[in-house]
């Protein structure tokens, strides 16, 4: 007897409501398909149907094989979906949406490559900060966002950051140099207009500080150069001011009270059967 091929009759009877309409379905005679029900109860030792000359209902046990039926060949369905178009070679745009200094440092050193793989494969590389609203736009995945998406997405760990506070030189000879969090309130700050709040700096074992906004932004990189101009203290991650502090025109503030690291995810929308060339990216730029 082939298991799955009965099982596969029987959820086709039970939901046709009949052997001779699963049978024109199955594109079989309705004697196959009443031998693969016969064979299957036979197995379980269970009558599965009632027959009537014009009805069919499902016993109790019945019920409760055909639910979890249903469900455990819906999972084979899928995972073989998955494996074929794992095989299949993707193409087509993929939409990506990045802020500029992820992009830069983790995604463009890697795309290239990426590209040389899937020759068939175009990428559209949206530079912004903001989070995309999947269920009105074109965008397929959002890279470099360490904050927490709305429900219903799903996201994967790209990489680890920790955030920096820093300042240049120059304002630091002319304002001073905090040695504790609590100076912070004394000093004038560069904020992103989408932090919710913008005025508290939280530091390690979630201790939070309030400061004193002076010029709010809606870029990173431009946040970057207005404090190496010496308009104030910043926070940002490592990865964005790091090449200002080994060349000297940022400084770092505190450090030993932020040394904690956090992820930095990419989203995409849930879907049980993933386009390849998402499935493809993802696994790409998370792989280890």
């Amino acid at each position: 007897m082939n298991q799955l091929e009965c099982i596969n009759a029987f959820i086709q009877v039970v939901e046709e409501n009949g052997f001779a309409a699963a049978a024109r379905k199955q594109k079989v005679s309705t004697a196959a398909i009443s031998r693969q029900i016969k064979l299957l109860e036979s197995h379980l030792g269970v009558c599965l149907l009632k027959r009537t000359t014009r009805h069919i209902t499902l016993t109790e046990p019945g019920r409760l094989y055909y639910e979890e039926c249903k469900q455990t060949l819906a999972g084979l369905l899928h995972a073989e979906a998955i494996i074929k178009s794992s095989q299949i070679e993707i193409r087509g745009q993929l939409h990506i949406l990045c802020n500029p200094y992820f992009a830069e440092k983790y995604i463009i050193p890697k795309l290239h490559s990426f590209m040389q793989k899937h020759p068939l494969i175009t990428i559209k590389l949206e530079l912004g900060e903001r989070f995309p609203d999947f269920g009105k736009e074109t965008v397929d995945i959002a890279f470099g966002i360490s904050i927490d998406g709305p429900a219903g997405l799903v996201r994967r760990q790209v990489a680890k950051t920790r955030y920096v506070l820093c300042a240049s030189p120059i304002y630091l000879k002319q304002h001073g140099v905090p040695k504790m969090p609590a100076a912070l309130i004394k000093h004038h700050y560069i904020t992103h207009t989408m932090r919710q709040p913008d005025n508290v700096v939280t530091l390690d074992d979630d201790l939070e500080i309030s400061v004193k906004p002076v010029l709010w932004l809606n870029d990173t990189r431009t946040m970057c150069e207005a404090a190496q101009a010496g308009f104030g203290i910043v926070r940002l991650h490592d990865y964005v001011v790091q090449d200002a502090i080994n060349n000297g025109t940022l400084t770092e503030i505190l450090p030993e009270y932020h040394r904690k690291t956090i992820p930095i995810y990419l989203y995409y929308q849930k879907s049980r059967f993933l386009q390849p060339k998402i499935r493809k990216c993802i696994d790409y730029f998370t792989a280890t």
